[in-house]
């Protein structure tokens, strides 16, 4: 079986059992003593919610589910579901006031939307959608608007205050190339954002909106180029170079060179860009069968792309990465369902389970982080055995 170790777990040895007994050891100062563990409640109670991205100063954005209005296009659904329609709608949480200093409890609010009434509401699709923050709390994303008589079309968005009404971008985009529906997909602390938009024929392109100015990022030969995510001097995404090819991560330094990465372990490999840090780190995962480990998260630094330690038996998923270097994500055993996955961070080349450094509420289970800031505060949701979700917010303790 090959496996691409860091320079740290090759001393410490390839057995995951003495990693493990040794993270504990190896954690740094700042988070000695584990973290704080804040819910991030729903909308309606008993239903599921999820952290998905978290800004600077702490302010998180995700989803959970509303009570919907029924439409009267969509009665006969909407009497087969008994008339109680509940959408899934993105949503932010104000810091908590309240509670015990070992878990306290989030109150979520809806975001504003250009059009709430163009959302479908019986197939579960959201009206709008929230896709990074910034330290400013701006946040980025897209929102339906109506096209034609009966069909809508996504519109990227931002949201000055995320309490407030969102801007269309669309009028800063007429000099693009043609286009149908698009996203605002990252914002950095400049206020740049960094977009997609749609062509058609499920081919796409990147563009950027620097001071009311908007260009688009070049493609590097891709025919479809997916946007994720940007920082103050970076952006990144992923690239189709040709159809049934492996898909490579595309690295744009802004305002100089562009990274292709197609290879992590040095086979070719499906590569998802999927968070870059302040300092210049890309975090991702890619497709590592040789290993049996299906998707094996990854982080790239300043030229090179490493594997991120996974055991024999699971995949691994990085979905954030901080100036640290610390990546987040999930550990998953590739037999089991949800509850066979543990949310967790990878510290100077050890993977360590937040489960056991945070207390969740009883029966809860920590299976997914999805973004961390620079304060080293994490993000996600966390599964019971009834299948309900619930987001958390993890806050080092001193």
């Amino acid at each position: 079986m090959r496996r691409k170790t860091t320079r740290l777990a090759t001393r410490l040895g390839r057995g995951a059992l003495f990693l493990s007994a040794l993270s504990a050891l190896l954690a740094p100062s700042a988070h000695a003593s584990g973290y704080r563990l804040d819910a991030l409640d729903p909308v309606l109670p008993g239903r599921s919610s999820y952290g998905m991205v978290i800004s600077a100063s702490g302010l998180v954005l995700g989803e959970t589910y509303v009570q919907q209005g029924c439409p009267l296009s969509r009665w006969v659904n909407c009497l087969l579901d008994g008339l109680q329609v509940q959408q899934l709608r993105s949503v932010w949480w104000q810091q908590p006031t309240s509670g015990t200093s070992s878990t306290r409890a989030m109150q979520a609010a809806p975001l504003a939307c250009l059009d709430q009434s163009t959302a479908d509401t019986v197939n579960g699709d959201k009206p709008c959608e929230a896709l990074a923050v910034n330290a400013q709390g701006r946040a980025v994303g897209r929102s339906y608007v109506p096209k034609g008589r009966t069909g809508v079309e996504a519109h990227p968005v931002v949201w000055p205050q995320v309490g407030g009404p969102p801007m269309d971008l669309s009028p800063f985009l007429q000099s693009l190339p043609a286009h149908g529906a698009g996203s605002a997909v990252g914002i950095n602390d400049q206020g740049w954002i960094l977009g997609r938009a749609d062509q058609g024929n499920g081919t796409e392109f990147a563009f950027l909106l620097r001071d009311g100015l908007v260009t688009t990022l070049p493609a590097m030969g891709a025919s479809s180029v997916k946007a994720k995510v940007i920082s103050a001097t970076m952006a990144a995404g992923d690239g189709l170079f040709d159809k049934g090819s492996p898909t490579a991560a595309l690295i744009w330094t802004l305002g100089g060179p562009t990274t292709v990465l197609r290879t992590v372990d040095g086979s070719d490999n499906d590569i998802h860009a999927e968070a870059v840090s302040s300092a210049g780190h890309v975090a991702g995962f890619y497709w590592a069968p040789a290993s049996r480990q299906g998707n094996r998260a990854f982080v790239w630094f300043q030229g090179r792309a490493q594997g991120l330690p996974t055991d024999p038996g699971f995949s691994s998923l990085a979905h954030g990465v901080n100036a640290a270097g610390q990546v987040v994500g999930s550990h998953c055993r590739t037999d089991q369902d949800i509850h066979g996955c543990r949310a967790v961070v990878w510290t100077n080349g050890v993977r360590l389970d937040l489960n056991a450094m945070a207390q969740a509420p009883a029966g809860f289970q920590l299976v997914q982080a999805r973004a961390i800031n620079d304060q080293g505060q994490i993000t996600g949701w966390m599964v019971n055995g009834a299948h309900a979700y619930k987001g958390f917010v993890l806050t080092p303790r001193p």
